[in-house]
């Protein structure tokens, strides 16, 4: 959209007049793993122990950490954390990097005065909260790890560990013992003797008044007691400024969790009279507005292909199903919306242009022609308030983050000369496909991502990852009874080729 790209215009033009490497979200943005007590600012960086004795006295220190405070100091001087270089890869290639993306959006801006007002090393509260309370997860999928998914903990356990290469040797990849010893396997305690659940949940009541994004990530969020206990707080607690969104694979093993969670949203979305003495019109002596009980719902489900090709890679899903919640939730509920995220991948590049053909479909579907106004009448005399009103808007949105981890599933393993040319094809179609009147084509920064994608295809990659496609996927075929060649085909000789990389690093291993 020109006006997302009119945003980051504007917040590059602030941050260069701070820094050459100035970012709103290490300041305004957290992203908490509760389970084990990690965090990071947003989630490109690497995760960094949570000191636990810290947020005893001072539950805001699973935000405002000692490393944190350290990288927002080397920001302000202009120097570039090493745990940021995912932006400075990309910027290194002249691109512009989700640094500026960020900090262009609404709620890094909301965030600008209380930033300037503040030291580097005092402490802020985010607007933009992403917590993982939970592992349990009913899903494995391929570049996923047992420390975020129970079922993938109970496929090593029953299935053994899967080797990968790492020099002149062998080692155990995704192996709980190492997990373990690196802090990132979950607590063994019940979620009531957690001390960073409790803590979250100490921090709650200030955190919520100054949130405006608030994400709950997983595992798999409909199984977590914690989800259902955000969504009943808000309701009862109104934020007319939040958006509030659960990132899923919407394909729940039990049914009646999905029924649960769809009861709860549309509670949410049920118009009333509330009252904010604080937010709303402050001075004026009307603190009264119709609306639900916060600004928008968003759901955002990964899922990287479509079909059987997304199965594979996401071992454990049904994708059916997954689309049938997927049109059960938009045509219940109306003031919400879904993105897709595709953790762009080697398979992501295979499969682009369906994958694209699916968010149309659904697009030209749920397009504007397609939704319904739906106009609140004011009954009550003494409310001075404008009716509420449900618009027409763009429900269906997608994301294409590059994959960087595991390296040997990341798009730049691939032949340029070969697999550069799937990803002009999807452009093309973005671009055949541009008419947004009714919210049903593809906007202009969604193009620039694909392209990016593509400019990083061409980047060079390391024969040992190549060795290690082959050498994983051969066990996670076994281990899985799958079968690469056979569900992607278009990948056959390309895997051909891994595996006799792979055989030349098996006679250098010792």
């Amino acid at each position: 959209m020109s006006d997302y790209n009119a945003d980051a215009d504007k917040a590059e033009k602030q941050l260069k007049m701070i820094s050459p490497t100035m970012c709103y979200a290490k300041w305004a943005q957290v992203s908490l793993h509760l389970t084990n007590g990690l965090g990071s600012s947003c989630y490109h960086p690497p995760l960094h122990k949570i000191d636990p004795y810290e947020i005893l006295n001072d539950p805001s220190a699973l935000h405002n950490t000692r490393q944190k405070k350290q990288e927002r100091t080397m920001m302000l001087k202009g120097a570039q954390p090493r745990g940021c270089s995912y932006c400075w890869d990309i910027e290194k290639r002249n691109e512009r990097s989700d640094r500026v993306y960020k900090s262009g959006e609404y709620w890094a801006q909301d965030s600008r005065k209380e930033i300037f007002s503040k030291l580097d090393t005092d402490n802020i509260d985010p607007t933009y909260v992403e917590v993982n309370f939970n592992q349990a997860c009913n899903l494995s999928c391929a570049y996923c790890s047992p420390h975020l998914s129970s079922t993938w903990e109970q496929h090593i356990q029953e299935k053994g560990d899967y080797e990968i290469y790492q020099g002149n040797k062998t080692v155990k990849h995704n192996n709980l013992e190492a997990l373990n010893e690196l802090g990132f396997m979950p607590l063994k305690v019940a979620q009531k003797n957690n001390p960073y659940i409790t803590a979250f949940w100490n921090w709650w009541p200030k955190l919520y008044k100054s949130l405006q994004v608030f994400r709950i990530t997983g595992g798999e969020p409909l199984m977590d007691s914690n989800t259902y206990k955000i969504l009943d707080y808000v309701y009862n607690n109104p934020n007319r400024w939040l958006e509030l969104s659960i990132t899923t694979n919407f394909s729940p093993n039990k049914k009646e969790l999905m029924d649960k969670f769809l009861q709860a949203v549309k509670k949410l979305e049920k118009i009333q009279i509330w009252e904010d003495k604080e937010r709303f019109n402050p001075g004026s002596g009307n603190h009264w507005y119709v609306n639900p009980a916060l600004k928008n719902f968003a759901l955002f489900i990964s899922v990287d292909n479509t079909n059987a090709k997304a199965e594979y890679v996401r071992d454990g899903l049904n994708f059916n199903y997954m689309v049938d919640n997927v049109y059960r939730f938009l045509q219940e509920t109306n003031n919400t919306t879904v993105t897709f995220i595709n953790t762009f991948s080697v398979f992501s590049v295979c499969n682009t242009l369906d994958y694209l053909k699916f968010i149309l479909d659904l697009r030209t579907h749920f397009s504007k022609n397609n939704q319904t106004i739906v106009k609140i009448p004011i009954q009550d005399p003494y409310t001075k308030h404008p009716d509420y009103e449900y618009y027409p808007r763009q429900r269906i949105w997608f994301d294409i983050p590059l994959l960087r981890n595991p390296k040997w599933m990341a798009v730049n393993i691939l032949p340029e000369s070969i697999y550069s040319k799937n990803l002009e094809n999807a452009i093309d179609f973005m671009k055949t496909n541009t008419k947004i009147d009714n919210f049903n084509g593809f906007y202009d920064f969604e193009i620039a991502k694909m392209e990016r994608n593509l400019q990083f295809l061409k980047t060079n990659s390391n024969a040992i990852d190549r060795a290690n496609f082959a050498k994983f996927f051969v066990q996670y075929d076994k281990k899985r009874n799958k079968n690469l060649c056979k569900m992607f085909p278009e990948l056959k000789d390309f895997f051909l080729e891994c595996q006799h990389t792979q055989k030349s690093f098996d006679n250098k291993v010792f």
